[in-house]
């Protein structure tokens, strides 16, 4: 076991960039072909990336680089993309121009789209359409990727369409490709398909109607046929279910016969089909209602690739998209020279508990935050998306109650810059790619992110079919609180499931609070955090972790608004007393009774 090595410090992170150069990831890609790149927010992913995408070029090695990121934000900040290189055609695949399409076409477009019927789409409405000779879409995925050396595209087209890779490397004649994935969300999308019995009886009514040669027609006929009546056990047949050639304009025509019959009932499965008949045979599955579900992961039919990400695991990747990469880092940590992690170990920031204890919660974060921001430091606040408005609401109730009129908490939407007002802005968990906040000193979590068995379940093994899945489990240990996958049989302990399922735990909770804050890039600037996780933090662990509120309050020297209720009213009593004000007096001036009186005099 190789010792962790701590990254902490400019001169070491310099050090360290410097000898890990997208030459030296190069290099690790001809001798490896599957690298994993995960190192934390802030430490220089999208750097190397950007660099390694221009080297691959230059240097020969590839000759083409297809660099996929799960939003259109993280791909448009992109270098190459910004200011492409001389002589290198760079191609950047975005959404259908809506704006353009005006309002109904876009509407009819849409229609198409939900059904799968983008080839119906550009013949009925691109082809008529009046801005089509300014209109990037139609070749988008044709003729525009002819020569491309630069290919960037959200992570969603692996879904849609799993020989995504192999379009584009056919398309662009390339022969020897790079792939680059930005962030591991390609390795949790869910990639299972489903074909249902109406769609396979529709679809078989267009081919019979259909003017194709009788081979075809009858081909294509026997094989909806039998993929109807087909049990578990026969769609499990290894040789038996290659899908026989269907070209583009046998698509055209029997799509377009099965929506003009059946409308907007008809939804395209020849590109299911197609995937079904080379999908993984164990996973196959005939549903109770006649449904045939299937897998249909994107294959990388062997391109060298590269993953950036700091929150996923190598034996995630393996399970998920069937490669297996080399972590020259997994022993390395980083961490901002001063930064102090702190976490709160302690189930009241749960999805269940958080409301009924948000009083006292936010209560303690807000003096907090006004404390820090007080001292000239700025604060980034987190929360998960349905409490957002919740916790903005009470902080600001807060300092209104303490008199503060210059600092107010907003959503991260409206945050600005002011010069009479101080903004304190809260970021929802899941956010990605946000570097506004890069210059923040604090950031804290008020609540906790955590996902439930079934989605923990279905993010391991969506892939699979029932009779093939291993009951998984969400354990619960104390001192300190944790939260573990585990697989519920042991005569499974030893299987891919098992290894995977604690990481993949992590990385569906931790991997987003890490995400969270690292906006603040704590990892490489000192910065003091607070989460509030039932969590292990990567690697080295927390610096500070209490079991409840309580603790974190006496560590700040923070008192509840109880006890704060409590030290005023004493002040308040021991001033009147000492005015020479009588206890009865007292008590009824303020409303409370003499006992209390008495038990507030100091002395």
């Amino acid at each position: 076991m190789v010792n962790p090595v701590i990254i902490s410090g400019a001169e070491s992170l310099a050090e360290f960039r410097f000898n890990n150069s997208a030459q030296a990831m190069l290099e690790m890609l001809t001798r490896h072909h599957y690298v994993l790149n995960d190192w934390m927010v802030g430490v220089g992913k999208s750097y190397q990336l950007d660099k390694l995408t221009t080297l691959a070029l230059e240097s020969k090695t590839y000759d083409c680089v297809i660099v996929s990121a799960p939003t259109r934000r993280i791909l448009e900040e992109r270098k190459p993309l910004q200011s492409p290189p001389a002589d290198v055609k760079v191609v950047n695949i975005q959404p259908r121009p809506s704006k353009l399409c005006g309002e109904t076409r876009d509407l009819s477009w849409k229609g198409y789209e939900c059904r799968n019927l983008g080839l119906l789409g550009k013949k009925h409405i691109c082809a008529l359409c009046p801005n089509k000779d300014k209109c990037f879409w139609p070749d988008q995925y044709g003729k525009n990727l002819n020569g491309a050396k630069i290919v960037y595209a959200a992570q969603s087209h692996f879904v849609r369409n799993p020989y995504f890779i192999q379009h584009i490397v056919t398309m662009a004649k390339a022969n020897n490709a790079l792939v680059i994935f930005d962030e591991a969300n390609v390795s949790i999308n869910h990639y299972s398909r489903c074909i249902s019995p109406i769609s396979i009886e529709q679809t078989l009514e267009a081919v019979q109607e259909s003017h194709l040669s009788d081979y075809v027609k009858g081909t294509l006929t026997h094989y909806l046929e039998c993929l109807r009546q087909a049990s578990t056990e026969e769609l499990r047949d290894i040789s038996a279910w290659r899908c026989p050639a269907i070209f583009p304009d046998q698509i055209t025509q029997i799509t377009s016969i099965g929506d003009r019959i059946f409308g907007d009932r008809f939804i395209n499965i020849l590109y299911d089909i197609q995937s079904f008949g080379v999908s993984e045979v164990e996973s196959r599955e005939k549903l109770a209602d006649g449904s045939i579900h299937f897998p249909a992961p994107p294959v990388n039919a062997g391109y060298d690739t590269v993953l950036y990400s700091g929150t996923t695991y190598p034996d995630i990747l393996k399970l998920k998209l069937g490669m297996d990469f080399y972590s020259p880092y997994s022993h390395i940590e980083f961490r901002g020279e001063s930064t102090i992690w702190h976490n709160i170990a302690s189930s009241i920031g749960t999805a269940t508990n958080f409301k009924k204890n948000s009083p006292q919660i936010l209560d303690t974060f807000a003096q907090l935050t006004l404390q820090r921001v007080r001292e000239g430091k700025r604060v980034l606040l987190v929360s998960k998306q349905k409490h957002v408005d919740h916790c903005v609401s009470l902080f600001n109730q807060f300092l209104a109650e303490e008199g503060v009129q210059d600092i107010r908490v907003v959503p991260a939407s409206a945050y600005a810059e002011c010069d009479d007002m101080t903004l304190v802005p809260m970021i929802h968990y899941g956010v990605i790619g946000i570097n506004q906040f890069e210059e923040f000193d604090c950031c804290y979590c008020l609540n906790s992110y955590y996902v439930t068995q079934d989605i923990l379940n279905n993010a391991i093994q969506d892939l699979r079919a029932e009779d093939e899945r291993i009951d998984v489990a969400i354990a619960t240990t104390d001192n300190p609180r944790r939260r573990y996958g585990v697989i519920t049989d042991q005569k499974y302990r030893y299987s891919d499931v098992a290894k995977v399922v604690n990481p993949m735990l992590q990385t569906l909770e931790m991997g987003v609070v890490i995400q969270a804050i690292g906006r603040v890039r704590p990892f490489t600037k000192s910065r003091e955090i607070i989460t509030f996780q039932n969590n292990d933090a990567p690697k080295s662990g927390y610096d500070h972790e209490y079991t409840n509120l309580d603790q974190l309050r006496k560590h700040f020297c923070l008192k509840s608004k109880q006890a704060r209720t409590s030290a005023s009213l004493s002040e308040q009593i021991n001033q009147m007393i000492a005015d020479g004000i009588k206890q009865q007096e007292i008590a009824s001036t303020l409303g409370i009774s003499t006992r209390t009186v008495r038990r507030h005099k100091t002395g």
